[in-house]
């Protein structure tokens, strides 16, 4: 189960404020992993990396409006030469949707089923189909606007920023969210006992537009959430204030608690099937959302905690319950780790690490550093090492930032140009030039000795 832009820190396990009672649960019969961090802070290059087992820069994507090559084999490629059946519901944004007719078919890219809808209601795709077959009554009340950078006859309904939230003005049952929730429940439940199977139920909330059913913004204590943390000259970016940014944040915590209640609708149907007990759970997301912190909305570069810092959650047979783990875990991690856990070889192209002993509860060589990546070709390239003491980011414009995420957690106070911090510096350097090493593509082979 994934989502699309949710932080770190908007569950009940990691914030008080937040109301997700599924997810919690969750978490008591698994693994949470509160160190895991995505390899792009944007949504393509995560998740093609996520999947693929490798980095961005290897996969040939680090920043949106690149296309995944259906070339590149990934984790439900493998799974499907071992017999599991594999199904995307829901979103998974391997191609632009910002220049294409939605109606088109759309390349399987190895999936056995795809239902796709990329967008919370914009497009003429699955989702809005699926309005129409229930209620077409309520077409237009699940639209939304076209994103800024849609190149077709724009569709303009409320605004679509991170900082301009709103109710949905739909039925609740027929949210996007509750579209990839249904979907995945009756793939779940027609494969039941047929073999094995991988499903990636793949959420779009909370990427803006931030449009909540009312029920949940009403869950929310919106004086419980704390308000986003910026430097004095960093608060005009926006120029909202501190009611209104606890009401941003209350909307936006509105629809994580929406995806979690339709994620207590998959988990009920696993359980009913009978299905819980040989099934792998995991809940994560491509990439966080900075929520204000630095004067800031959405994601990008250079990876600030606040949008490479994710949720990740893993449960089901075999994993030691009631976990909480703090090793440093890349989502490039993740392929790697669940083919160990289907007793399946990792082939020798995936870069990422598996962590199934941690699932144990085993020992584990963790990482000294998670690596974040960003390039757009020909205008703006960071690279950024992140270890539990320090972040260090460098662009290729010459710009360095160190943070010391023991005394600055929250990444306010910029060191690279303290005395003082030099040694620390140079460290930190010298593992952003080791990680580059380490990430960089060893393909294509040599085919003889010269």
């Amino acid at each position: 189960m994934h989502t699309d832009q949710q932080r770190w820190d908007t569950i009940g396990k990691t914030n008080p404020g937040a109301v997700t009672p599924n997810l919690d649960r969750l978490a008591d019969e698994g693994v949470l992993f509160e160190n895991a961090f995505c390899n792009s802070p944007v949504c393509m290059p995560s998740r093609q990396s996520m999947l693929s087992g490798r980095y961005p820069s290897t996969v040939g994507c680090a920043t949106n409006g690149i296309e995944m090559s259906t070339d590149i084999e990934c984790i439900h490629n493998i799974l499907g030469l071992h017999g599991y059946h594999t199904a995307n519901l829901g979103k998974l944004h391997f191609k632009n949707h910002s220049n294409r007719n939605h109606r088109e078919p759309h390349p399987s890219y190895g999936f056995d089923e795809l239902v796709l809808s990329d967008e919370p209601g914009c497009y003429d795709d699955a989702y809005i189909k699926w309005v129409a077959a229930k209620d077409p009554t309520q077409v237009e009340n699940c639209r939304c606007s076209t994103p800024p950078a849609w190149e077709g006859p724009p569709v303009e309904k409320q605004p679509r920023g991170t900082h301009e939230p709103y109710l949905f003005d739909g039925a609740e049952e027929l949210t996007h969210t509750a579209f990839v929730a249904e979907e995945t429940a009756e793939y779940i439940t027609r494969r039941a006992g047929r073999g094995p199977f991988l499903a990636i139920a793949g959420f779009y909330a909370p990427h803006c537009p931030v449009n909540p059913p009312e029920r949940f913004v009403d869950m929310i204590d919106t004086d419980a959430l704390p308000l986003p943390t910026m430097n004095e000259h960093e608060r005009d970016r926006h120029g909202l204030s501190d009611d209104e940014w606890r009401k941003v944040r209350a909307y936006y915590h509105a629809l994580v608690s929406h995806v979690d209640d339709q994620i207590g609708r998959i988990l009920r149907v696993l359980d009913e099937t009978g299905e819980r007990e040989n099934t792998i759970v995991v809940f994560t997301s491509d990439h966080g959302d900075h929520l204000g912190d630095h004067g800031l909305t959405a994601k990008g570069p250079p990876g600030y905690d606040s949008c490479s810092h994710v949720p990740l959650i893993v449960a089901g047979p075999g994993v030691k319950a009631g976990q909480r783990r703090r090793e440093l875990i890349e989502l490039v991690d993740l392929a790697p780790t669940l083919l160990d856990r289907c007793v399946i070889q990792s082939p020798p192209f995936f870069q990422g690490r598996s962590f199934a002993p941690l699932l144990n509860g085993d020992d584990y060589d963790e990482r000294r550093s998670v690596f974040i990546e960003y390039k757009y070709p020909f205008e703006s390239s960071w690279k950024t090492v992140r270890t539990h003491h320090f972040k260090y980011g460098a662009s290729a414009a010459g710009e360095e930032l160190l943070f010391d995420l023991q005394s600055d957690p929250n990444e306010l106070t910029d060191l690279a140009d303290r005395p003082d911090a030099q040694p620390a510096l140079q460290a930190m350097r010298e593992e952003l030039l080791r990680r580059w090493f380490d990430v960089e593509d060893q393909y294509p082979l040599p085919t003889g000795s010269y």
